[in-house]
């Protein structure tokens, strides 16, 4: 069964273009493996907000694609604040439930 994560990111001080180049960057470092995480960025109507939708098809996945993109998340990290992420699916002990 697949997790679902959405997250809204808000850019901090002006720094658009470093949230866009890293967004771009995670989403090409998810690459076409038929069980890696998808990503999907998108722009809110708020000037500088962000969501990005994320599908983890093999929760159970060998978790390469995320060490990989370790240096990308930090390079993200640096021009934007997470402003919130829900997960969808199972979390732990075989629950469905949602956590915010």
């Amino acid at each position: 069964m697949s997790i679902f994560v959405r997250a809204r990111f808000d850019v901090s001080d002006r720094r658009q273009d470093g949230t866009e180049r890293s967004a771009t960057a995670l989403h090409e470092a998810a690459g076409p493996e038929p069980c890696g995480p998808t990503s999907r960025w998108f722009t809110l109507p708020e000037p500088g907000a962000y969501l990005v939708l994320e599908e983890y098809a093999d929760p159970a996945a060998p978790p390469a694609p995320q060490e990989h993109a370790a240096g990308l998340l930090t390079s993200l990290g640096r021009c934007a604040d997470m402003a919130f992420a829900e997960m969808y699916g199972p979390l732990g002990g075989g629950r469905t439930d949602v956590a915010g």
